[in-house]
């Protein structure tokens, strides 16, 4: 009996180990998880369409592919209308609700194909080199509106290949213009007729239909310069004569031209006056026959998005952050009222979309036990209704618990955070702890879904029972103008203060062991990581990815001229000073922590040699330093495989630092 026992003991031992030890939140799992996107309602309510995307093996290459499904309000009768190697995305309802057109890169670039929900093949409408960047069907369903990017000429196409493709730098940009595709007319080739709209050299990036299908509203670039781009006026185009019509063009920028429904007015989203990035933002509505502008109430965040008119004409909607949450207003055409429509909502809304007559809502949800999935609700007051279960193999999965705290800043001001506990956490034990910090640095942490797939795997992270932080520091969106205006001239001081003041927090909560803290960031994260180390060494490893390390050269070679000088008010010849004083690079003296780095070889939003600025600078120093370069990725992994491996050498590099495991790679 004692053998017997012994036995037992010791499988019941083995079987706890294993029970212990078995991962459901590893980053090759994770990034196998379906993603859901452009969950649109059909004109009559009753339907809905949207768009999975899921990772697939392709000629021995992993690539994420989408496809569309249909199905009833209900969640009955789902059904893949598209099926494939190639993508299929922005799935759009006629307005009969008859047939659904999308964009799909089946036979090369992303180009335009009809469905007709009757039965048949989807029939292929615009055959461009460049490809298709939005679409919107108009009014009667006759027309298509489009933009896209001008194509390469053959000029240009014998230079690249006789070896004779020099060029000046922004002189020929090629611009995003409006087309015209009339279903009703086949051109010689059998296609529907296409037609420029678009005459001047102004880079276009939303648009959208009169009632009477006779004008397009649309922003477009200040300038023909490259420089311009980030800053739209708006205006009006006839489709039949080609008249043009300023509707507005202030110094900073206008977006999301909306026309209402009776045509009368145009609602359009405005941004500072004084042209801040992360300033200001309202909501006008421009009266097409006197020219008046109205200014519509302020929101606790200022909007975010413009989403589409009421049915009735007297409101519009508009979706913003929320502290770690997300809100929708509902605002009086008059100005007077803004009225918060999804009152009391924990987690995150995005993607919200009107379907085209304005009676239904579809949107994505999610937080931070929750996976993302498609709902609906009526416009009429918030009911959302699940539309969708992407991901049935995660219901049961326990999920790494997380929590909204706040704690107060040096100076008194409250600062808010999600706190992700080890998946197997004990009261009263001391874990290893990771500073996790977002970029922007107007962006916000909010109460997505912890378990999704992210260079930042924090799920598996928790997985292997450490505690993660994610703060919202002042400069973070979500909390107001103030708040998000608090860092200007000051990157690195009350911001990083926040931060630590968190830390400290977590310490004397008992949750953070103080002897084995490790820090992370991506972007403005990667500024504010490089700028911890060198400024303490309490943390014992670091992974930073694509940091801004000096901001002379951030500014003088990134693809947002302005967007610096708006947080250091003046440009860098105008005030070296600042510039040097709040750059990470100017500290690298200072850090002994072993710092893992990572960047997109083909990120051009925080250039390829700040990092590498970095990693040369610690190298020579004698600091234990890894450079993961990532090939082909702009700011941020989007191939899989990249993706892939920068969870995992982030995984890997933080267990071997803060648990002893052996290093992965």
């Amino acid at each position: 009996m004692k053998k017997i026992s012994l036995i037992s003991l010791l499988i019941l031992g083995l079987s706890n180990i294993n029970a212990q030890t078995k991962s459901n939140w590893s980053p090759e799992q994770t990034i196998k998880h379906r993603g859901i996107s452009s969950v649109r309602v059909s004109p009559d309510g009753g339907k809905v369409v949207y768009a999975v995307k899921e990772l697939k093996t392709i000629e021995g290459k992993r690539v994420f592919i989408s496809h569309l499904f249909i199905s009833d309000i209900n969640k009955k009768n789902t059904i893949q209308i598209t099926h494939g190697e190639k993508n299929n995305i922005n799935p759009k309802w006629s307005p009969d609700g008859k047939q659904i057109a999308f964009a799909s890169n089946r036979d090369g670039k992303n180009n335009l194909y009809l469905l007709n929900l009757g039965g048949g093949e989807a029939e292929r409408l615009t055959d461009l080199k460049t490809g298709i960047n939005d679409f919107k069907w108009s009014t009667k369903g006759n027309h298509i509106a489009f933009t896209s990017a001008d194509a390469e000429t053959e000029e240009e196409a014998g230079n690249k290949k006789s070896g004779d493709d020099w060029y000046f730098m922004n002189e020929k940009f090629k611009q995003g213009r409006l087309y015209l595709l009339q279903l009703n007319k086949k051109d010689k080739d059998g296609m529907p007729q296409l037609t420029a709209l678009s005459k001047e050299n102004r880079h276009i990036n939303s648009f959208s239909w009169s009632p009477d299908d006779q004008w397009i509203a649309y922003a477009h670039a200040a300038s023909a310069g490259v420089e311009d781009n980030t800053l739209c006026d708006i205006s009006m185009i006839n489709v039949s004569s080609g008249e043009v019509k300023i509707i507005a063009n202030t110094p900073v920028g206008e977006n999301q031209p909306l026309f209402s429904p009776d045509g009368n007015y145009i609602a359009y989203y405005n941004l500072d006056e004084k042209g801040i990035w992360g300033g200001t933002t309202s909501v006008k509505i421009y009266a097409l026959k006197s020219g008046s502008v109205q200014t519509l109430a302020d929101t606790p965040n200022g909007p975010a998005d413009l989403v589409g008119w009421s049915s009735d004409g007297k409101s519009v909607f508009t979706l913003e952050p929320f502290h770690t949450s997300s809100r929708i207003f509902r605002l009086s055409s008059d100005g007077k009222q803004a009225i918060e429509w999804n009152t009391g909502m924990k987690g995150v809304l995005g993607g919200l979309e009107l379907n085209n007559t304005g009676t239904h809502f579809g949107f994505i949800f999610q937080n931070t036990s929750i996976p993302q999935d498609g709902y609906i609700s009526s416009s009429s007051g918030y009911s959302p209704i699940k539309i969708s279960t992407i991901n049935p193999e995660l219901a049961g999965l326990a999920v790494p618990k997380t929590e909204v705290i706040s704690w107060k800043s040096f100076d008194g001001m409250e600062i808010e955070g999600l706190l992700t506990y080890p998946l197997n956490y004990e009261a009263g034990k001391k874990y290893p702890f990771i500073l996790n910090i977002h970029g922007g640095p107007a962006g916000v942490f909010n109460e997505s879904f912890v378990g999704g797939s992210a260079v930042y795997p924090l799920a598996g992270i928790a997985e292997n029972d450490i505690f993660i932080l994610r703060p919202n520091p002042r400069g973070s969106n979500g909390y107001g103008l103030k708040f998000r205006e608090a860092n200007h001239r000051d990157w690195g001081g009350g911001d990083y203060k926040d931060l630590m003041a968190g830390v400290d927090y977590a310490i004397s909560k008992g949750w953070a062991d103080p002897d084995k803290m490790g820090v992370m960031g991506w972007s403005y994260g990667g500024f504010m990581s490089s700028w911890v180390v060198g400024h303490t060494d309490r943390f014992k490893v670091a992974s930073i990815g694509a940091p801004v390390v000096d901001l002379v050269t951030q500014d003088l070679t990134d693809d947002i001229p302005g967007f610096l000088p708006s947080y250091m008010v003046k440009q860098p010849y105008e005030d070296w000073a600042v510039y040097d004083e709040h750059s990470p690079l100017r500290f690298v003296q200072n850090v002994k922590t072993p710092v893992l780095l990572q960047h997109g070889e083909a990120d051009i939003r925080v250039p390829f040699s700040q990092g590498l600025m970095y990693y040369n600078a610690l190298k020579r120093r004698g600091v234990p330093v890894r450079f993961l370069v990532l090939p082909r990725q702009p700011h941020g992994p989007v191939e899989p495989a990249m993706t892939l491996k920068s969870a995992q050498t982030t995984l890997s590099w933080m267990l071997h630092y803060l648990k002893g495991k052996e290093l992965g790679f």
